[in-house]
């Protein structure tokens, strides 16, 4: 396996997106490999799938995305900047220049909404399937005004961070580094972009898309996962999507990646094969 590269990524003016690419030697006469792209969560950063990437990437070649506006990569001083389809664009042009010819996306809550939209938008001719890992529904969900502002102050300071990593987002009480890579993660994101996800983008209706999907989908939702529970995946991701097949991690919150990466990546792997 070779070691993670960053690379960075100018989609438009005011954005640049980072990547950490990575994956198995290759060698001459080879077949076209499939690449696989991970999508992090609100809140997170390619740094969320280390645990899986550092698996998958044994086998297979990786490109894990920083979202505009998170983790390294930098986004516009603009409130409305952040839409799923802007998100969605920034990866468009990653795949476009690294020249990926075969790839699936592997999507963390935020980002499964974003692999959605992609998949179902069909202009991506070398996507081979999606991976929906504890997906936000493809439908809308409007909080009320009290929630929606809790949220978004959730990323404000360390101890709320810390709190929801601890409370809310996962079920195995990370410590130590794994903690305060979360926390680290929370607390990097700009303005813009932590207020978009709660504000409006959680409320893009985006079933025309998903109504659209032909390729193979893996839905892998969570048994402890209290953001995404198991019953709305269920009615808001799988019945929207035709041929979806559904995993549970049964002990595992909603950030599957920190509380159980081997169980995870053992799907993804499984997916691709």
């Amino acid at each position: 396996m070779s070691l993670p590269e960053s690379v960075l990524f100018h989609p438009e003016p005011e954005t640049t997106i980072h990547a950490l690419v990575s994956g198995p030697p290759t060698s001459a006469g080879q077949s076209t490999p499939t690449t696989v792209i991970f999508l992090h969560y609100w809140g997170g950063s390619s740094e969320t799938w280390s645990q899986v990437n550092s698996q998958i990437s044994q086998q297979h070649p990786t490109v894990a995305i920083d979202f505009r506006g998170w983790g390294k990569s930098v986004g516009p001083p603009h409130p409305d900047a952040y839409s799923m389809s802007r998100l969605a664009s920034d990866v468009k042009h990653v795949i476009a220049s690294l020249k990926l010819q075969q790839y699936i996306l592997v999507g963390l809550s935020m980002g499964a909404k974003v692999a959605q939209l992609l998949a179902g938008e069909g202009e991506l001719p070398g996507l081979r399937g999606i991976v929906l890992v504890s997906p936000a529904p493809p439908t809308p969900l409007s909080l009320p005004p009290e929630m929606r502002d809790q949220q978004v102050h959730a990323y404000d300071d360390a101890d709320s961070a810390s709190f929801v990593a601890l409370n809310v987002l996962t079920a195995s009480s990370p410590s130590g580094a794994a903690l305060e890579s979360l926390v680290s993660d929370m607390l990097r994101g700009n303005e813009w972009a932590k207020k978009a996800w709660p504000t409006y983008g959680m409320g893009e209706d985006i079933t025309t898309a998903t109504s659209s999907i032909r390729c193979p989908v893996l839905v892998v939702a969570a048994g402890k996962d209290i953001v995404e529970p198991l019953e709305r995946v269920k009615k808001e991701v799988c019945q929207n999507i035709q041929g979806a097949k559904l995993e549970v991690l049964e002990g595992s919150g909603h950030l599957s990646p920190i509380d159980c990466p081997s169980e995870l990546s053992g799907h993804i792997c499984q997916f691709i094969h």
